[in-house]
């Protein structure tokens, strides 16, 4: 069976189609991290103008829907235009066919330095404090949640979903892990949703001669000084009593390095469900399961790999 689709049909109902499911995307919660992908392939495949069109109209989707059933909130609203975003970024390091790494790499230090700088002004300008900020929305989502606990449409209690400490904890416990995770949620949004643009590019337009495609994502390797980076991570963890911020600066740098290697891991992963003919329903459930409830695992392969080399152990299996 051949290993491409069918060139779709480029008709007006399905650019409203790509449009509605980035929205939908957006507004799914975990789901979420997916948006740019349809905003990506509406550019590809329909060209700039028409994948800007796409996004603009999301965007103004999710400022209605702010207005209406969110009730003037218009977080969602905000996603949606970072994510559409990082999608048309997407689709322009694509269609330039630009090295799918290099590119990434930049686009997303790029990125962390325009939200960071963009919020850094907002502080400076507005003349908010950044702990009283977080503080403030945290005691307003917890208002929400005792709301909605009081009208019946939420059983879970704040203690469950680890918000019944006080707002200003818990603000101090956030500003602490955010700025890993952010740096991680960074690069985790563009590489997946580049591995799928790159993939549905290649399965869309067989015909045409594409410089890159998945695999050169796949193929990705931490050098060896990305070690380095791991040993300084622990150490500072470990020596957090005696250095200031040591345990905060410990695990920013072991989440930053990790997204890396979690790259790379996953790369051998899909090698070694390919050596092992694992295809179909049931490797798409190993790799969800894999991806969203163990993503540590993946990270440990790829660093693990900077020495064992295991891509290599499973070709020179296959030639023997």
């Amino acid at each position: 069976m051949s290993d491409v689709l069918q060139p779709p049909r480029l008709s007006l109902s399905r650019l409203l189609l790509l449009g509605a499911s980035s929205v939908v995307l957006c507004l799914s919660y975990l789901m979420a991290v997916f948006t740019p992908f349809p905003v990506a392939i509406a550019t590809i495949l329909y060209g700039r103008l028409k994948g800007y069109a796409v996004a603009l109209l999301g965007f103004s989707m999710c400022i209605v829907l702010g207005l209406t059933l969110m009730k003037g909130d218009f977080t969602g609203a905000g996603s949606y235009l970072l994510l559409s975003f990082v999608g048309l970024l997407i689709a322009e390091i694509l269609k330039k066919d630009w090295a799918p790494v290099r590119s990434l790499l930049f686009a997303g230090l790029s990125l962390i330095a325009i939200i960071v700088a963009s919020v850094g002004i907002t502080l400076k300008t507005q003349k908010l404090d950044l702990h009283a900020v977080v503080t403030n929305e945290i005691t307003r989502i917890q208002d929400q949640l005792k709301l909605a606990q009081k009208e019946g449409t939420l059983q879970q209690g704040l203690d469950e979903m680890g918000l019944a400490q006080p707002a200003g904890e818990l603000a101090t416990q956030t500003l602490k892990t955010f700025p890993g995770y952010f740096i991680m949620g960074i690069f985790f949004v563009l590489w997946v949703n580049s591995y799928l643009a790159l993939k549905a590019r290649r399965l869309l337009e067989p015909s045409l001669d594409h410089k890159y495609d998945e695999r050169s994502l796949l193929d990705f390797k931490m050098p060896l000084w990305g070690v380095y980076f791991v040993i300084a991570g622990f150490v500072l963890v470990l020596v957090a009593d005696k250095i200031p911020y040591g345990d905060f600066a410990g695990m920013t740098l072991l989440r930053m390095i990790a997204v890396f290697y979690f790259f790379q891991g996953f790369g051998i992963f899909l090698s070694a469900l390919n050596h092992f003919g694992i295809l179909g329903f049931f490797r798409t459930l190993i790799v969800m399961m894999i991806v969203f409830f163990v993503p540590w695992l993946l990270a440990l392969l790829g660093l693990f790999d900077t020495w064992f080399d295991f891509n290599n152990k499973l070709k020179k299996q296959v030639s023997n």
